[in-house]
C-alpha cells in the first residue's frame, strides 16, 4: 500500500496540504532554523523506513517553500524559471493543491532523492560560471576604452553585455531574495535562511539561470565579433602565415577551434585559400570590399575602404538543439523555436546518416543512430528516447555554447595592435598616413598585408623569380608571422583552456598537445586553469564567499 500510496503522491499532496494551511493573505511563511529538522544528505535513503523517508521529503520541501512564496509575494522576476518554481510560486497564491503540482513538487524531490550532496554543487557550477562570465564581460569593457565606439556596434549590444553582467551581479553573486528581505525588514523575523537558500536546493532551476547567462553570452557574441570582423580576418592572416615557408608550424588552437564550430567553408567562402592572391580574392568576397575601387588613381586621395560591420558573412549559432529551448528560457522571436520543431533536426539527421558509409559498425548501435533510424522510418519517437536523444545532443553542443567570443575578439585586436605597431611605417609607406582611420577599425591591418603580400607575388611572377614551382614568401607576412608566434605563445589557446575547465564534455576539444590522456581533468590542474581563467580575486571569491569588489 505503501508504494501505492507513494505512486499517486499521496506523502507529498500531505505535506503540501499542510503548507497551504499556514499561507495566509499578505503574510508569509517564517519558521526557525531546523524547525522541522536537520536534512543530512550522506544519510542513505535506501535504508530509511517509510517515516524517515517521509520526514526528510518533510526537510527538504517544507524549509524551502518560503523561498517560492516571496517569488509571489514581491513578484520576484528571475532571469528565467522552470516549472515547478512557477507551479509552486503560484500555489503560494492559490494554496491549490492539484495532481500536477504534486507531481512537479515529487520531481523536485527526487532530484534531491537521486543528487543528494550534489545537489548543492550545481549551484557551485552556476558561481563559478558566473565569475567567469563577469570577468569576461569586465574585461571587454577594459577594452572598449581604448578605441572609439564602432559605428558598426549599436548601443543596445552593449547594453545587453551589461545587463548579463547585472544578472550575474544580482542573482549569483549577491542575492536578490536576501537584499528583498533585508529591505522589507523579513530578516529580523524568525530565523534568516543561508544566502542563496533557493539556488543551493534547486539543481533544476540552477541549470536553467547558466543555460540562460551562456546562450546570452553566445548570441551577444556572435553579434560582436560578426560586426567586428576581427577574428574572422585573423582567420584568413593565420591561414596565409602558415603557407609561408617560414611559419608552417605556427599553430593555433582558439582559430581551430571557431573554425571547427563555423566551418573553414564558411569563414574562407569554399575550401582553404593556397596563396595570398587566392586569399585576398575570398576576403574581397567576404567582406564586400573592392580591390579595383580602392586602389584607383585617387585612391591615395581617398579614403581607404574598410569593413564597416554590415556586409562581412554573419556568424550564426550551430547549436541547433540548444536553440530550441531559446524562446523559452531566454526569450526572442518564438519562430523555429520550441521542441516542436525537433523534427526538423531529426530530418536533418536522417538524411545526413543516408549519405554515411554503411561500413561504421560500432555507429550502427549508437542510440543516435538507432534514433534516427526509427525516425526515418516512421517518423515517430517515444518520449524516454527523445529525451534521452536531446540530453545527449546537448551534451555534445556544449563546448560550441561556452566558447568564449569575447575573448578571442579581446586577442583579436591585441595582436592586430602588435602588427601594426611593427609595421606601420611600411602601411604609411603603402596606403599614406591615413591607412587606419581610428583604433575601430584596427583590424583593416589584415587586407593591407594581404594587398602587400600579393604585391609582392605579382612583382615576383614579373621577374621570374617564382617560375619553376618556386615559392617565395612575403617580408610583411613572415613578419606578421613572427608577431602571431611569440603572441600565441602565451594566449594562442586561452579558449580551449576555458573550455577544459568548464565543459562536462572534454572529447569535442581534445588536441595532441593540450589534451594529455585525462591529466587535465586533475584537481589541481582545474584550480591552476581556473586562476588563469577567473583570476586571483575570482578564485578568492570562490573559496570565501566573499563578492569581488
Amino acid at each position: 500500500m505503501a508504494d501505492i500510496a507513494e505512486c499517486c503522491y499521496v506523502p507529498t499532496k500531505a505535506l503540501l496540504e499542510s503548507f497551504a494551511d499556514v499561507l495566509q493573505v499578505k503574510h508569509l511563511p517564517v519558521f526557525k532554523k531546523g524547525y522541522f529538522g536537520t536534512y543530512n544528505p550522506k544519510a542513505e535513503r535506501e535504508r530509511m523506513s517509510l517515516g524517515q523517508k517521509f520526514n526528510e521529503d518533510k526537510i527538504i520541501l517544507l524549509s524551502i517553500l518560503p523561498e517560492f512564496c516571496m517569488v509571489d509575494a514581491f513578484k520576484i522576476q528571475m532571469p528565467t524559471e522552470d516549472a515547478i518554481t512557477r507551479g509552486l510560486a503560484e500555489f503560494a497564491k492559490t494554496k491549490k493543491v492539484t495532481l500536477w503540482l504534486c507531481f512537479a513538487s515529487q520531481v523536485f524531490l527526487d532530484v534531491h532523492h537521486i543528487m543528494r550532496q550534489s545537489t548543492f554543487g550545481a549551484f557551485g557550477d552556476l558561481q563559478i560560471s558566473g565569475l567567469r562570465i563577469q570577468k569576461t564581460i569586465d574585461e571587454y569593457f577594459q577594452l572598449s576604452k581604448t578605441h572609439p565606439h564602432p559605428k558598426f556596434w549599436p548601443k543596445e549590444g552593449d547594453e545587453e553585455i551589461r545587463n548579463i553582467g547585472s544578472t550575474v551581479k544580482s542573482w549569483i553573486i549577491q542575492d536578490t531574495f536576501q537584499d528583498i528581505r533585508v529591505y522589507s525588514k523579513l530578516d529580523n523575523i524568525g530565523s534568516a535562511p543561508e544566502k542563496h537558500a533557493l539556488f543551493s536546493q534547486h539543481a533544476i532551476l540552477c541549470g536553467l539561470i547558466l543555460f540562460n547567462l551562456n546562450m546570452r553570452m553566445q548570441f551577444v557574441g556572435l553579434q560582436l565579433v560578426t560586426q567586428w570582423y576581427d577574428v574572422q580576418q585573423l582567420a584568413f592572416l593565420h591561414n596565409l602565415v602558415i603557407n609561408s615557408p617560414t611559419h608552417k608550424n605556427l599553430r593555433w588552437p582558439d582559430m581551430d577551434a571557431f573554425l571547427k564550430i563555423h566551418g573553414e567553408s564558411h569563414i574562407f567562402v569554399g575550401s582553404r585559400p593556397k596563396n595570398a592572391k587566392e586569399s585576398l580574392n575570398r576576403l574581397e568576397l567576404a567582406t564586400g570590399i573592392s580591390s579595383a575601387a580602392n586602389f584607383a588613381r585617387d585612391s591615395r586621395s581617398r579614403r581607404f575602404h574598410k569593413p564597416d560591420g554590415k556586409n562581412p558573412r554573419l556568424l550564426k549559432s550551430t547549436t541547433a538543439v540548444a536553440n530550441l529551448f531559446f524562446a523559452q528560457y531566454v526569450g526572442g522571436p518564438e519562430e523555429n523555436a520550441g521542441i516542436i520543431h525537433i523534427h526538423r533536426i531529426l530530418d536533418d539527421l536522417s538524411q545526413k546518416s543516408n549519405f554515411e558509409s554503411s561500413s561504421r559498425e560500432l555507429e550502427k548501435f549508437s542510440p543516435e543512430h538507432i534514433i534516427t533510424r526509427k525516425w526515418s522510418n516512421n517518423h515517430n519517437i517515444d518520449p524516454l528516447r527523445l529525451l534521452a536523444f536531446l540530453k545527449t545532443k546537448l551534451f555534445e553542443e556544449e563546448p560550441v555554447i561556452l566558447y568564449n567570443y569575447f575573448g578571442m575578439h579581446k586577442r583579436s585586436v591585441e595582436l592586430c595592435r602588435l602588427i601594426r605597431d611593427k609595421e606601420h611605417q611600411k602601411f604609411v609607406q603603402y596606403f599614406t598616413s591615413a591607412y587606419l582611420p581610428d583604433e575601430s577599425l584596427i583590424s583593416s591591418v589584415v587586407i593591407l598585408i594581404h594587398h602587400v603580400a600579393e604585391g609582392s607575388a605579382q612583382n615576383a611572377r614579373a621577374l621570374g623569380l617564382a617560375s619553376g614551382g618556386v615559392e617565395v614568401g612575403s617580408r610583411i607576412v613572415t613578419s606578421a608571422g613572427d608577431v602571431m608566434r611569440e603572441y600565441l605563445e602565451k594566449n594562442g589557446d586561452v579558449a580551449c583552456k576555458e573550455l577544459r575547465v568548464f565543459c562536462k564534455n572534454k572529447k569535442p576539444i581534445q588536441d595532441d598537445v593540450a589534451y594529455d590522456n585525462g591529466k587535465s581533468d586533475e584537481l589541481v590542474y582545474s584550480w591552476l586553469s581556473l586562476e588563469d581563467v577567473l583570476g586571483h580575486k575570482g578564485v578568492a571569491s570562490l573559496m570565501t564567499g566573499i563578492p569581488i569588489a
